[in-house]
């Protein structure tokens, strides 16, 4: 499927910016990895994946963006990406299945990104720079990429 494609692209695309590109501006005067800009709608795509291919698929393709993250990734974001990625992915892939069928898909993508970009703003600064000094530019960078990611569910959820 093509949401499984662009879900591990997205996974390799965010490591390969945080690796190369660092830390960058991100508003109000914080900074975050670059990966953030890819890294908050890379939540709302595994909802996608969740919801078009199944949990098991989602989490599948969360562990290949995980190993294929390797190749273009050092040691410390390699490691910073799949411990963080796993971690809040899983936590995203259970909020979401818990929501999804009270709140609707729309509700579920929101309250699950925002579980699964608090998780990943605080775990992968830590591990990847031994600091949370970027970890208010990750809470900030993430958001928009997740209530981006809400408002295109929102436009297109008879799709999914």
């Amino acid at each position: 499927m093509s949401v499984i494609a662009l879900y591990i692209g997205c996974v390799v695309g965010a490591n390969w910016l945080a690796e190369d590109l660092g830390a960058v501006g991100i508003g109000f005067g914080l900074h975050a990895a670059a990966a953030v800009y890819v890294a908050g709608p890379v939540l709302v795509v595994r909802d996608w994946v969740q919801r078009l291919a199944g949990l098991r698929a989602s989490l599948l393709a969360v562990a290949a963006g995980t190993v294929l993250s390797c190749l273009v990734a050092g040691p410390a974001i390699a490691t910073a990406s799949a411990v963080s990625f796993a971690v809040s992915e899983v936590l995203d892939a259970a909020v979401y299945s818990v929501v999804v069928r009270r709140g609707g898909v729309v509700v579920a993508v929101l309250c699950s990104g925002m579980v699964g970009l608090v998780v990943d703003s605080l775990l992968f600064p830590a591990i990847a720079f031994a600091c949370l000094a970027l970890t208010p530019g990750h809470l900030l960078g993430k958001a928009y990429g997740v209530l981006a990611g809400t408002i295109l569910t929102a436009v297109v959820r008879r799709r999914l």
